[in-house]
C-alpha cells in the first residue's frame, strides 16, 4: 500500500511560490528595471529643479527625495503584483490545491521586498552620487534598518490593497487613490526617524518615538494583509 503524500510545511510552501516567483519576474527584466528607471528620473528632476541646499538641511533633502523616489517607483510595482497570477488564473488553482492562500500572500510579500530592496539600494546610490555624500551612509546599521522598515511597511499595504483590489473595476485608478494616503504614516514616521538619526546620532527619545510608530503602523499592515490578503485570494478575482 503506498504511503499518502504527505503536504509540504507552511515555510517550504512560501519558498517555493518565492522561488517561482522570483523566476517570472526576473526574466522579464522590464519589471525591475521599470521602477529604477522611474526612481532615477525623480531624482535627475529633484537635482535639476532645486537649488543648492545649505550643509545643514542636505541630509534632510537626500532623505526626502530618495523615500519619495522609492514610493512613486514601489507604485509602479506594487499595482501589478498579482498580474501575472491573474492572467494564468492562478487562483483557480491555488482554491483547488491543498496550498495555503496565505502562503501564498507570504511569499508575494517577500518577493516585493526583494524587488523593493534593490530599487531602494540602485535609489540611494544615485541619491548619494548627486548630492555628494558620503558612501558610508548605506552601511549605517540605523538606516539600513528605517529603510527596511519603511519597505516593510509600503510592501505590506501595497500586496493588501492589490488583493482587495483584485475584482475591482478600475482597478489601476483605485490603487493608487488608497495607497498613496496610507502609505503617508509609514513615510513621516520613517522620514523624521532617518533624518533625526542622521542629524544628531542620538538614540533619544524622539527617535524612539518615531521608531516604535513606525513599527506599529508595519504591524498593523502586516497583520491585515495576512488576514484579508489571503481571504481575497481564496474569494478569487
Amino acid at each position: 500500500m503506498t504511503p499518502a503524500r504527505q503536504s509540504p510545511s507552511w515555510t517550504r510552501t512560501v519558498l517555493n511560490l518565492l522561488e517561482q516567483s522570483l523566476k517570472i519576474d526576473f526574466s522579464a527584466k522590464e519589471r525591475l528595471i521599470t521602477p529604477v528607471f522611474f526612481a532615477a528620473i525623480i531624482l535627475l528632476l529633484f537635482s535639476f529643479a532645486l537649488p543648492e541646499q545649505p550643509p545643514e538641511i542636505r541630509s534632510r533633502m537626500m532623505v526626502a527625495e530618495s523615500l519619495l523616489a522609492v514610493f512613486f517607483a514601489m507604485q509602479i510595482a506594487l499595482s501589478r503584483t498579482f498580474e501575472a497570477e491573474r492572467n494564468d488564473r492562478v487562483f483557480d488553482h491555488i482554491r483547488l490545491s491543498p496550498i495555503d492562500s496565505s502562503a501564498f500572500i507570504a511569499a508575494k510579500l517577500i518577493h516585493v521586498l526583494v524587488v523593493g530592496g534593490c530599487v531602494t539600494l540602485c535609489t540611494l546610490v544615485l541619491a548619494l552620487i548627486l548630492q555628494g555624500q558620503d558612501f558610508s551612509l548605506i552601511g549605517d546599521p540605523v538606516v539600513v534598518a528605517g529603510c527596511f522598515l519603511t519597505l516593510l511597511g509600503l510592501s505590506g499595504l501595497g500586496v493588501l490593497l492589490a488583493a482587495i483590489t483584485l475584482r475591482a473595476e478600475g482597478q489601476q485608478v483605485l490603487f493608487p487613490l488608497l495607497y498613496f494616503p496610507l502609505s503617508v504614516p509609514v513615510l513621516l514616521c520613517s522620514s523624521e526617524a532617518i533624518v533625526h538619526w542622521l542629524e544628531t546620532q542620538k538614540w533619544d527619545e524622539t527617535m524612539r518615538g518615531w521608531s516604535v510608530m513606525l513599527l506599529a503602523f508595519d504591524a498593523i499592515y502586516l497583520t491585515m494583509t495576512l488576514l484579508m490578503g489571503a481571504e481575497s485570494v481564496d474569494s478569487g478575482p
